[in-house]
C-alpha cells in the first residue's frame, strides 16, 4: 500500500469512528494543518452558519468539521497531490452530502455552502474553482460534469428586502455538461445530455440533448452524438478513467 493509501486509510478510520473535536484534530494533524486545540475547533463558524437557512437546515457538529476539512485541503501542501486530495474530497462528500455515488471527482477550489443539501450520482465531476450555492438543493445525476469556474445558484433575493429569499432546486441531468464560466440560475433543470456552452447564463430549463448558449442562454442546436448512445459518451474526466469507472 502506498503512502497516500495508508494516510487515507487512517483518516477513513477516524471518519468512521465519528468526527468529533478529538478526531478532527487527529485528521488535521495527518494532513499537516495542526496547531489547534479542541475548544478552538469547536468554536469554528462557517459562512453558511450565519445564513437564514442555517436555522432550518443546521449542520451537526460532524458535518461542520467535514465542511471545514473540505476547505482546509486546498490550503495545505498535500492538497496539491491529487492522488490524495481527490479521494479525500470524495471521502468527505460521502459523509457530508445528502448522497454521493461512486467515482465523484472534485478539483481544487470548488466551494459550496450547504453540503448536506447536495446530491451526487455516479462518476460526477466538478472541475477547478466551481461554486455551488446549494441553499435550495442541488442534484447532480450520473456522469454529469461542470467545468472550470462554473456557478450554480439555488436561491434568489427580494429587491426590497435582502433577507427575503426564494429557494428553488437545481438539477444537472445525466451526461450533462456545463462548460467554463457558465452560470445556472435557481430552479433550472438541465436535461439528460444537455450542454450549456462556455459563458452561458442559464435562466430556463435545458431540454434533453440540447445545446444552449448566450446571455441569457438560448437553444442553439441538438447535441452532436455521432450516433453514440449516452453510455458511449466517455464522460470521464481523466485518461484511463482515473479515479472513476470502478468501485470506490
Amino acid at each position: 500500500m502506498d503512502d497516500n493509501k495508508k494516510l487515507l486509510t487512517k483518516i477513513q478510520v477516524l471518519f468512521d469512528d465519528g468526527l468529533d473535536a478529538k478526531n478532527m484534530l487527529k485528521v488535521l494533524k495527518l494532513i499537516g494543518a495542526d496547531g489547534f486545540d479542541e475548544d478552538y475547533i469547536r468554536s469554528f463558524r462557517l459562512w453558511s452558519d450565519t445564513m437564514p437557512r442555517s436555522d432550518e437546515f443546521p449542520y451537526t457538529e460532524a458535518q461542520r468539521y467535514y465542511h471545514i476539512l473540505w476547505e482546509v485541503i486546498d490550503r495545505v501542501p498535500i492538497g496539491i497531490n491529487i492522488d490524495f486530495a481527490v479521494p479525500f474530497r470524495r471521502m468527505i462528500a460521502k459523509k457530508l452530502f445528502k448522497r454521493c455515488g461512486k467515482g465523484f471527482i472534485a478539483n481544487e477550489g470548488c466551494r459550496f455552502n450547504y453540503g448536506h443539501l447536495i446530491e451526487v450520482g455516479d462518476n460526477v465531476t466538478w472541475n477547478h474553482c466551481c461554486y455551488i450555492d446549494s441553499k435550495g438543493g442541488v442534484t447532480f445525476k450520473d456522469y454529469s460534469m461542470i467545468t472550470e469556474y462554473c456557478k450554480i445558484f439555488s436561491h434568489g433575493h427580494s429587491e426590497s428586502d435582502h433577507m427575503a429569499r426564494i429557494y428553488k432546486p437545481v438539477v444537472i441531468g445525466e451526461y450533462a455538461k456545463i462548460y467554463t464560466a457558465s452560470t445556472i440560475l435557481p430552479g433550472v433543470t438541465v436535461g439528460k445530455g444537455g450542454i450549456a456552452a462556455t459563458g452561458s447564463i442559464v435562466t430556463k430549463d435545458i431540454p434533453d440533448f440540447t445545446v444552449v448558449a448566450g446571455i441569457p442562454a438560448k437553444i442553439m442546436r441538438e447535441r452532436r452524438t455521432d450516433g453514440k448512445s449516452p453510455e458511449e459518451f466517455n464522460h470521464y474526466t481523466m485518461k484511463n478513467k482515473l479515479y472513476q469507472g470502478g468501485d470506490d
